[in-house]
């Protein structure tokens, strides 16, 4: 059964113009931040709401780690790389092979719908032996 299509709001296409316009992943009170700078009487709970019905429409895709969910407007498969110092969050573009563990859980019977790997480190400015380089939300990269 189809369900029918939600009627898009000036709030929930504003909502997805700042995920979609930046690729660092953004936080719901980032994304309410850039909203309000277009619609200044904008509440957080209608940002956190549209938030969750564009993920429930697969136009978003949530990341949630610890008691932060991020937003991704590359609906893709891919795999991501987290900085494990400043909380940097990249896609990487996930590699058509057949890992060797994908090969050894076919052959023990088991059946793979999905794979998304992370990729824990440091990035280039948080690796040892280099000063933190503090970064706001939007520098990331």
């Amino acid at each position: 059964m189809k369900t029918a299509a939600r009627r898009q709001t000036r709030q929930r296409r504003l909502v997805y113009e700042a995920v979609a316009a930046t690729d660092t992943h953004p936080t719901a009170e980032w994304v309410y931040n850039q909203v309000r700078r277009v619609m200044p009487r904008v509440s957080l709970g209608t940002v956190y709401r549209n938030l969750q019905l564009l993920v429930a429409d697969g136009k978003l895709k949530a990341w949630s780690r610890s008691r932060t969910t991020r937003f991704d407007a590359d609906v893709a498969v891919h795999d991501h790389f987290v900085c494990d110092a400043c909380g940097l969050l990249l896609d990487v573009k996930q590699t058509p092979e057949t890992l060797a563990a994908e090969k050894k859980l076919r052959a023990r019977g088991h059946t793979i719908e999905t794979r998304v790997l992370e990729f824990h480190g440091f990035c280039r400015d948080c690796r040892p032996g280099r000063n933190p380089n503090p970064r706001t939300e939007g520098d990331r990269r």
